[in-house]
């Protein structure tokens, strides 16, 4: 979703983003892991909520040599919008999307000779060398070839004409956890792979395996290049307070009341009652949802800035709007609500909202939903000059 610039809006709820906040946290990022270990911004998900589009041109301004994402389809939007620079589909992909990612130049992630074998032959048959990535499967369970069946799959891969072997990685699984042995174990059978491949003459020139924990976490780990997503988001990926470096978070989310109605005690809010006032209050409609991506599981327990103060979701956030207790508060239709971000000198993050309904950081920006505009918050010239 591309970003217009920021002025006056006649929007009810909207996303501001600052994306020379993203160039400086990338710039950060490439400062924190040194010359020598390249970065790869992850843009999933729309940019994890912030915009794909100009979440690159930010990121790349900043320092990244790479970026990654999750199929083919984000890839040729990064391609339509002029970006040149490498990019990987972190996904293994299917044998008909073959012609694409050639005709995209992407880079892609390979786990089975399927695969492959038609991106040789999409290659071969537009006169092109397309990157592979070989994924192993250390311990995610998810994705990957298995460490021992690596070296064949690498001979096989390396046999077909058109591509070129220029990555193999893996995926922690519990880098962000302070019981470091799993990670510590996936990370020991990754190495015992690149040293097989190492022994047999294949050496793919970038091997990575650090996400955004782990490049914080695990310095052994950064190895050729480190995949950054929420730390260029300006994003904590971690169980504790993130002190490595300093971040601003990039993006703000805004909303405006609609209307104030005063309610007696004892009264019922929402579907099903769920919340029944204990006293005289002001209660203000705030016109974002589920929808939205406010989820519904912050019913009774979500909380939004108005007027400087954190003030409480009551009842169950619907689909298109919620409430909120204004307590004794004076408030009007039109005044701002602070959804993600400072106001008054008052804050609620995204990582907030994750631990105020048990999940993770990645899932509150990237379910924030394509009816909320983006719009930039600052002007970044160096972000737009690149590609």
């Amino acid at each position: 979703m591309a970003l217009v610039p920021a002025v006056k809006n006649s929007w009810n709820a909207w996303i501001e983003v600052d994306a020379s906040a993203i160039r400086r946290n990338t710039s950060a990022v490439c400062d924190f892991v040194g010359a020598n270990v390249r970065v790869m911004a992850i843009l999933k998900a729309d940019g994890y909520g912030h915009g794909a589009v100009a979440a690159a041109r930010a990121a790349i301004a900043g320092g990244a040599s790479w970026l990654g994402v999750a199929n083919v389809q984000e890839g040729a939007e990064l391609r339509a919008a002029g970006l040149t620079a490498p990019i990987l589909i972190l996904s293994c992909g299917l044998p008909h999307q073959a012609a694409e990612v050639v005709e995209q130049d992407l880079a892609q992630t390979l786990t089975s000779e399927e695969m492959a074998t038609a991106l040789s032959q999409a290659a071969v048959a537009a006169g092109r060398e397309i990157s592979a990535h070989i994924k192993v499967d250390t311990g995610m369970g998810r994705l990957g070839v298995w460490p021992h069946e690596v070296l064949s799959f690498a001979q096989l891969v390396s046999a077909l004409p058109g591509l070129r072997i220029e990555g193999v990685y893996s995926h922690l699984a519990t880098a962000d956890h302070d019981d470091t042995a799993y990670a510590l174990g996936q990370a020991q059978r990754f190495q015992e792979v690149v040293a097989e491949l190492d022994a047999h003459g294949i050496r793919p020139p970038l091997r990575h395996l650090a996400n955004s924990a782990a490049t914080v976490c695990f310095p052994e780990m950064r190895l050729d290049m480190v995949r950054a997503g929420l730390l260029i988001y300006g994003l904590n990926p971690l169980c504790r307070e993130l002190t490595e470096m300093r971040l601003a978070a990039a993006l703000t989310w805004k909303s405006r009341i609609v209307c104030v109605k005063r309610v007696p005690t004892g009264h019922p809010l929402s579907y099903n009652g769920l919340y029944v006032t204990e006293r005289p209050t002001r209660v203000a409609t705030v016109p974002v949802g589920y929808a939205d991506g406010f989820p519904r599981a912050l019913s009774n327990v979500g909380r939004v800035l108005i007027g400087g103060r954190r003030c409480p979701v009551v009842g169950a956030v619907c689909m298109d709007q919620m409430l909120v207790d204004l307590g004794d508060m004076e408030a009007k239709a039109g005044d701002e609500v602070v959804l993600i971000g400072e106001q008054m000198g008052e804050q609620i993050t995204a990582n907030d909202l994750a631990d105020a309904q048990r999940t993770v950081v990645h899932e509150i920006v990237a379910r924030l939903g394509k009816r909320l505009p983006r719009i930039e918050r600052m002007e970044d010239p160096a972000a737009g000059e690149q590609s």
